[in-house]
């Protein structure tokens, strides 16, 4: 097994541990996966080596997956936000004609003065992804050059994303794709606006 697959694997079986209350609502799921795995994600090789800080917004200038669970979590916060709730949903009536290819360069909207709005409850992507070279990441969104990231963090976020978009079988979503379908739908089926949301390149879900 490579080291990829072992650290994908480490990440899946820590957030199934963490969902082995089956009476858990979907926000509860994703609290306790993103609680259970962040340890796992600041303890890795490169502790300490990161380039990441407040301020620094490269990442979040390109489109997310998100799961259900995720996407109901960071939903349910901005119904106490009803200013971010309303950018969120300008900006993807803005945006939802783009292929997701397009939607690089285009900040997240709940990005404000180059901080994340609602960082504890941000989603597995987010979390994983950690840099070792901020201007890398500047150059990235100009290239088609990655820049090096915490490969053991980012494949056990993988591993537990994996875990969250396989408990409803409807794999990931485009985030403002898929908030806004939660907070449009209120309590009238949010699970099935979620599904009709812009689906996530990779997400073998239907």
């Amino acid at each position: 097994m490579s080291t990829n697959q072992a650290e994908f694997y480490r990440g899946l079986e820590v957030a199934s541990h963490a969902l082995r209350n089956p009476a858990l609502s979907p926000s509860d799921q994703a609290t306790a996966v993103h609680q259970a795995v962040q340890p796992l994600l600041n303890d890795t090789d490169h502790l300490g080596q990161l380039a990441c800080r407040l301020g620094c917004s490269h990442c979040c200038k390109y489109p997310v997956g998100v799961t259900y669970p995720e996407a109901t979590r960071l939903a349910e916060a901005l119904q106490s936000r009803p200013e971010l709730a309303e950018r969120i949903l300008r900006e993807q009536a803005q945006l939802s004609e783009l292929p997701w290819e397009s939607l690089v360069g285009h900040a997240c909207p709940l990005l404000i003065d180059d901080a994340c709005s609602v960082h504890q409850d941000r989603p597995m992507p987010c979390r994983a992804l950690g840099s070792l070279n901020e201007k890398a990441c500047a150059d990235a969104l100009d290239t088609d050059r990655a820049p090096p990231r915490d490969e053991q963090a980012w494949w056990r976020g993988l591993g537990a994303a994996t875990k969250l978009a396989t408990l409803n079988t409807h794999g990931s979503r485009e985030l403002r794709s898929a908030v806004s379908a939660i907070l449009a739908a209120g309590t009238n089926d949010p699970e099935q606006a979620f599904i009709r949301a812009k689906t996530a390149p990779g997400s073998e879900m239907a």
